[in-house]
């Protein structure tokens, strides 16, 4: 009994020590951490030093071959720093590769080109260009990085997919299926080979590839890409055991990593600021991802920066209810200093009482003086206060006549339009009666081939029509003066509308006009612009694949425009 007692407290008590190690590891790592953060500026002059220095020789190369080389070198600096440039190089690798007919070295590029896509969020492209290489023709050591890019595909076509189940699942078996492929091929000499046995094994802490790979991590620089990798990959193999200071403590070491090497695609950074977050750690969590978008934003990762931004705004709200928390507490804490404030005067004006009463004629004058103080100050209290009311009355009379101007403007143009649209209307059945009295002598005097001619002729609807598209697009841009405007701020900046006059609208600009008057069927559109349905569809599927926002989002926020509500 004794020996069990003694063995539970030497358990609970190497339990606390290893939890208070833990619990000052973090700060000091989180300390080193924002340190490297501060040096990124110059950590990124001295990378594109040495990419100058790179291209320097680039110019001068001999020949295609050393050519090729320097290019290789220069996509090592580039791939994760610029993402624009990384792709050159890997473009004029392929050209080199073909022209030298080297089988293996196009493969490869081809396998660099399908990293570099996926790595800027174009994921489709990515699968493309991998479905181009033939995997049963490669070395051993090209299938590693072949199934190395289908594994980080996979993983992020996985993560944009979110929660479409079947979809990720698809992905999910596919990244497996990579995986099993990586870890039959690598060997421990390969500089993947650790991070395969983080990501493709599932290892318990009392395997010894377990341990193994943490004193890798442990006893390296994090200095290098692959330490980067090798410490991302442990974290995630203690995230799914839900360690969750082992977990930050080794995305602390992949983010100094990273940072090191001005990695500018840095998960390691994003996931550590949702941890900090989640932890309470707001201030630091904001920094690191607010430093994420920067780099997301240069490198360029589209997935990335829509993810980072939507964490960011989840902080930032976060930053706002914690500042209504603080004034709440700091006017608690002045409630509490102004009792306490009012007791202590209470108190000193007793002292004062009890002290002076032999003085009592001084007393009664003082005590006069200071009620009259106090008179004179409620007398100017009582002013300001009147006079605040004033200029509330003055703001709220203001605005009283502010409402009636545009209450009349609105029924001005209200009656301006109704005659308007009745002038409009009664010279129609003008035009139409006079037509069919022309028609009527035409038949009566025996005037048929006359008569089919003046019906066969569609000048006159055409002009008719350009009338009718003249009046809706006066009276439409007079009620609504600054749809246009309002409409190209849902596009995107090169796919903004410019009308060569501003008082007439094109066919795309009037169907969403009619959208904003609430027509939104476009067979109804159709029957209205006098065109056909398929054209009201093509120009309204243009119009949405140029918008800035969700395709199924755009025509309820063309109806909402003018309202306050974009």
């Amino acid at each position: 009994m004794r020996k069990h007692i003694l063995f539970w407290l030497l358990v609970n008590w190497i339990g606390w020590i290893y939890a208070e190690s833990v619990e000052k590891e973090i700060p000091q790592l989180l300390a080193t951490l924002d340190s490297i953060l501060v040096q990124t500026g110059e950590l990124a002059s001295q990378k594109e030093l040495k990419i100058a220095q790179l291209k320097k020789k680039l110019s001068n190369a001999a020949n295609l071959e050393e050519e090729f080389w320097i290019n290789k070198m220069l996509y090592d600096e580039s791939f994760v720093f610029n993402a624009d440039s990384a792709m050159k190089y890997v473009d004029r690798n392929i050209q080199i590769a073909t022209e030298l007919k080297k089988k293996d070295w196009q493969d490869e590029w081809l396998i660099n080109r399908s990293f570099m896509f996926a790595a800027t969020g174009l994921l489709k492209e990515a699968g493309e260009v991998l479905e181009k290489v033939d995997s049963t023709s490669l070395s051993d050591g090209l299938k590693l990085s072949y199934y190395y890019q289908r594994s980080y595909l996979y993983s992020h076509l996985g993560q944009y997919m979110g929660d479409q189940k079947q979809v990720n699942n698809k992905y999910y078996n596919e990244f497996e299926n990579a995986n099993k492929h990586m870890l039959a091929l690598v060997r421990p000499k390969d500089p993947l080979y650790w991070w395969c046995v983080a990501s493709c094994n599932e290892l318990s802490p009392e395997d010894s590839l377990f341990s193994a790979l943490e004193n890798v991590v442990l006893s390296s620089h994090h200095n290098t890409r692959l330490d980067a990798m090798n410490a991302y990959g442990l974290s995630n193999m203690y995230k799914r055991l839900g360690d969750k200071e082992k977990t930050m403590i080794y995305l602390i070491y992949s983010a100094m990593a990273d940072l090191r090497v001005c990695n500018r695609d840095i998960a390691s950074l994003q996931e550590l600021s949702s941890l900090l977050y989640d932890a309470g750690d707001i201030d630091r969590a904001y920094a690191y991802m607010n430093y994420c978008l920067k780099a997301a934003l240069l490198y360029p990762n589209r997935v990335r920066i829509i993810n980072i931004s939507t964490e960011l705004d989840k902080i930032y709200a976060n930053y706002q209810q914690r500042d209504i928390r603080w004034r709440n507490s700091l006017q608690n804490y002045l409630y509490v200093v102004t009792f306490f404030s009012i007791i202590l005067v209470l108190a000193l004006i007793g002292l004062y009482r009890q002290t002076k009463k032999l003085r009592k004629s001084r007393t009664e004058l003082d005590s006069a003086n200071h009620s009259l103080n106090q008179h004179v100050v409620e007398l100017s209290q009582m002013h300001k206060q009147l006079a605040l009311a004033n200029q509330e009355l003055q703001n709220l009379n203001e605005l009283l006549r502010s409402a009636n101007q545009k209450l009349q403007e609105s029924n001005d143009v209200k009656e301006e339009y109704i005659g308007h649209v009745f002038s409009i209307c009664s010279n129609y059945i003008s035009k139409l009666d006079e037509y069919r009295k022309n028609i009527n002598r035409k038949l009566k005097t025996g005037q048929f081939e006359e008569a089919r001619q003046l019906t066969d002729n569609s000048s006159l609807t055409q002009n008719e029509l350009k009338d009718f598209y003249a009046n809706f697009d006066a009276i439409f841009l007079r009620v609504y003066p600054d749809f246009v405007a309002d409409l190209n701020s849902l596009l995107r900046p090169e796919e903004q509308i410019l009308l060569k006059d501003a008082s007439e609208l094109n066919t795309e600009v009037r169907i969403y006009a009619l959208v904003r008057l609430g027509i939104n069927d476009s067979v109804k559109i159709a029957d209205f612009l006098h065109c056909s349905p398929q054209t009201v569809y093509n120009h309204r599927l243009r119009m949405r694949n140029k918008a800035i926002i969700p395709k199924d989002k755009f025509a309820e926020a063309v109806r909402l425009l003018g309202r306050g509500g974009k």
